[in-house]
């Protein structure tokens, strides 16, 4: 234990700032020229993209999530290198609500993500599947007598999209 203070107490007198210079028996390494400064390029830095929000199946929302995922994935493009990488990003956000069930039926049915055979097919199907198509369902989706068409408490939009998790 002696021998180790000793050493410690020996490399701390070399070390401080009031140490004697270096004896003649002590190498010494040559001064060094400084290196001439490089010019300094600035490299323009494109801030990284909001993630999108869990998507819920609303169809009022299926533009606006989609278009969040497909900025990101422009200014990430070295993130993802192939289509089924995209594919199971987005899928990853669509986690809550109706289209919970969308999601869910992609990861368990029989050909997996390869029943999209490219990000296109995928895009394509989630369009019809959560946007709106026309201006004729925007006005259904609008209607204020929830009652009479016998949904309850949700709206259209939650009704058919409850009646078609059932049905398939």
């Amino acid at each position: 234990m002696d021998l180790i203070s000793q050493s410690l107490q020996a490399l701390l007198e070399h070390l401080s700032p009031n140490s004697a210079p270096p004896t003649a028996e002590e190498p010494t390494l040559p001064a060094m020229a400084p290196a001439p400064a490089a010019p300094l390029t600035l490299q323009p830095q494109i801030p990284c993209p909001a993630l999108p929000d869990a998507y819920d199946g609303a169809r009022f929302g299926g533009e606006q999530f989609l278009q969040f995922c497909l900025t990101y994935i422009h200014f990430s493009r070295d993130a993802f290198d192939s289509d089924a990488l995209k594919i199971v990003w987005v899928l990853s956000y669509i986690k809550t609500g109706c289209a919970s069930t969308y999601a869910l039926q992609v990861f368990h049915h029989s050909g997996g993500m390869r029943s999209f055979l490219d990000w296109a097919a995928f895009e394509k199907d989630f369009c019809m599947e959560f946007f709106l198509l026309d201006p004729t369902k925007m006005a259904a989706l609008m209607l204020h007598d929830r009652e009479q068409y016998g949904q309850g408490k949700h709206t259209l939009d939650e009704y058919i999209d409850l009646f078609q998790a059932l049905v398939k």
